[in-house]
Parts: C-alpha cells; sequence; structure tokens
C-alpha cells in the first residue's frame, strides 16, 4: 500500500436504518411538539415573567435543536494508523488502539437476533454500532483490563475497513 494512503484516515459514515430513524424523529417529534405547546401557552400567558418567558423559549429552541440533531445523527467509523474510533450519535466513541486488536473479521449478522435492535447495542465484552443491513466488521482486541471484548460495526465497507486495519497490523 502506498505509504500517502496509510496515512490517510478512513472515515465510514452510516446513516441509522430508515424506518428506525423514522420512529427515533417521530418520537422526538411528538416531545417537541408537546413543549411547543405547552411553551406557546406560557409565552403568551401574562402573568410570566420576563424571565420565564426567556426561559420557555430557551427550552423550545433547545427541543427543535435535539429534533434536527436525531434527525441528522448517524454512525462514523474512523480508522487511521494508531486506533479504531467507532461512535453512535449522540454518545461517545469507543476507541481501541491498534496495538490492542487481535482479529478484525467481515461478519454477517441479525441484529435484532443477535443484539436485540440498531444502534449502541450489547455490552462492554461485546458490542455493535450499527443503523441498518447486515454486514459488519468485527474487531477482537484486548482491552487494558485485560479481557477480550468485541466491537462490531455495521457497514457495507467492512472489507474496506478490515483491509485497512490489517495494513496498520502489519506496520
Amino acid at each position: 500500500m502506498d505509504e500517502a494512503l496509510r496515512n490517510e484516515t478512513l472515515k465510514i459514515r452510516e446513516p441509522y436504518d430508515p424506518m428506525f430513524r423514522a420512529v427515533f424523529l417521530l418520537n422526538a417529534g411528538i416531545i417537541v411538539a408537546i413543549t411547543m405547546g405547552f411553551g406557546v401557552t406560557d409565552i403568551v400567558d401574562s402573568t410570566r415573567s420576563g424571565l420565564e418567558r426567556i426561559g420557555v423559549a430557551a427550552a423550545m429552541v433547545t427541543g427543535i435543536v435535539v429534533a434536527y440533531g436525531l434527525w441528522r445523527a448517524d454512525l462514523v467509523l474512523r480508522v487511521d494508523g494508531e486506533r479504531i474510533a467507532a461512535r453512535a450519535w449522540p454518545f461517545r466513541s469507543t476507541e481501541v488502539s491498534i496495538n490492542q486488536v487481535l482479529k478484525s473479521e467481515v461478519v454477517t449478522i441479525d441484529p435484532m437476533r443477535d443484539y436485540r435492535g440498531w444502534g449502541l447495542k450489547g455490552n462492554r465484552r461485546d458490542r455493535l454500532i450499527g443503523g441498518g443491513g447486515t454486514t459488519a466488521l468485527r474487531v477482537t482486541y484486548l482491552h487494558e483490563s485485560g479481557e477480550e471484548r468485541k466491537l462490531t460495526f455495521l457497514t457495507d465497507r467492512a472489507d474496506e475497513a478490515e483491509r485497512r486495519i490489517t495494513t496498520e497490523r502489519i506496520r
């Protein structure tokens, strides 16, 4: 592999499954609608002070921002020369050093049967990050605690990510 390609970060951005995203957004929309209904009532209520009205308006804006964030939410896998980082918005990344990797492989899974759904699933020993599909990159690694753990990321680009990890481990 060319040295310039080795130094580039592989970044895979995956959307959530459309049905999962629709349900996610519908729930957020209901919450925003309820917040807006109460908010408008509170803002026009003449007994409210200016500070209370500002607080209600801030809560309404926050609800809109959260709904927008949920709509734009996606899953990200990054592989560079030093680490693998997988993230399901809005949660923090799961990071694995390339030196900790014992094995990386492309697997076919059934997210509903194997992990009970999509998103961030499983436990600290066997974590799934995925928004749809059945093809995944599975990385088995040795955690700092000494236990063997697995990180599975659903993506149609699992082959590409696995090749990159293998290349980095050989270096």
